[in-house]
């Protein structure tokens, strides 16, 4: 989620922000993408891109690296925008594809902020711009939070229906065909899974059976958000007020798109508050519950039987990706278990709804 923009005037440079995230975590992305983690040469590129496009700058808002980086700045005029890098991983055709979808839901009412600029070459990566919507964090645990997000991922999937088969936003990584490798090249840079499959032998097994469980062919295609939890959402109330994370946005099964926001909806990485932020069983139950509400239609037994295998693999690469970490970065891992561990042993193969 990105923070409430506070008063102008009260907040840091760019720059140190860029310069504290960096004293704070290896700031592997910035090099990735800009060949520096010079936080004067980052600020300048950043903010020489906005001022460029889309007017001079007054206050930098925030700064967050992740998959890729994301800042947020006032303008002088008074208006707040988001500029994201992506790393050369992701196709400035593909961002293209999302900001068709991004625009349609816009348009539609929904709560999606407007893009401002398309993908840009910036250094060693692909920038986009677009406005930035405000609101307040929420806690996914709360029942009427939780249907709040199913019923907006529901909204998200209708809306953008006109788009299917228009509109290439590619398939989720964890989507894979028969013959392909297990994993992908993990979403950070800083997980090693080959590196660190020692251990892991349990966790790629429930992933091996949640992948022959995904073979069937499933035609109910739609678009919808790959990464669909509270921190990529603001809220007033319990009502969102705003999506983020556009490079989420992928083509797939309805049941997918369900079984792996089930995963991970109550999460919310960055406040660090919480040592376990992943929900329970029963609340991912909760939550598949609460979108067949929102359709209006319960998911038959063959869509539940996948729904259930997409639910496996995410929380199966989870578990990889917190292993990885555990391997390499123990100071990371602030809960007893780390989350997606617990939470996949907590699963295992049993199915999520009957």
């Amino acid at each position: 989620m990105y923070p409430v923009p506070r008063e102008h005037g009260s907040m840091p440079s760019l720059e140190s922000l860029i310069r504290r995230n960096s004293e704070d975590w290896d700031p592997a992305v910035e090099r990735a993408i800009f060949g520096t983690d010079d936080s004067h040469h980052i600020a300048g590129m950043i903010e020489g891109l906005i001022t460029e496009r889309c007017g001079p700058i007054a206050d930098a808002v925030f700064y967050r690296p992740g998959v890729g980086v994301v800042a947020g700045v006032r303008l002088v005029e008074g208006s707040e925008v988001v500029a994201k890098v992506h790393r050369d991983n992701v196709s400035a055709e593909r961002l293209e594809a999302v900001h068709k979808v991004q625009a349609l839901m816009a348009e539609c009412g929904l709560p999606a902020p407007r893009p401002l600029v398309g993908p840009t070459r910036l250094a060693g990566g692909t920038a986009i711009i677009e406005e930035l919507l405000c609101g307040t964090g929420a806690n996914g645990r709360d029942p009427f939070v939780r249907r709040s997000l199913a019923h907006g991922l529901h909204d998200f999937a209708m809306t953008t229906a006109p788009l299917v088969g228009r509109v290439d936003v590619g398939s989720p990584n964890l989507i894979r065909p028969p013959e392909a490798s297990l994993w992908f090249e993990p979403h950070d840079l800083r997980f090693d899974f080959e590196g660190t499959s020692p251990g892991a032998e349990w966790i790629d097994s429930l992933a091996r059976l949640a992948r022959r469980r995904l073979d069937q062919p499933d035609p109910n295609v739609v678009i919808g958000h790959f990464d669909w939890r509270i921190e990529n959402l603001s809220f007033n109330g319990a009502e969102i007020v705003g999506i983020f994370d556009w490079d989420s946005v992928a083509s797939a099964p309805e049941t997918f798109v369900v079984g792996v926001a089930a995963a991970s909806f109550t999460a919310d990485w960055s406040t660090r508050t919480e040592p376990d932020p992943l929900p329970s069983v029963s609340e991912m139950r909760s939550f598949v519950e609460d979108y067949e509400r929102a359709r209006g239609d319960p998911f038959d037994r063959a869509q539940r039987e996948a729904l259930d295998a997409a639910n496996l693999v995410a929380c199966a690469y989870g578990a990889r990706c917190q292993h990885s970490d555990v391997t390499r970065h123990p100071e990371l891992i602030r809960a007893p278990i780390p989350p997606y561990i617990r939470l996949l042993r907590e699963r295992g193969e049993q199915a999520l709804i009957d």
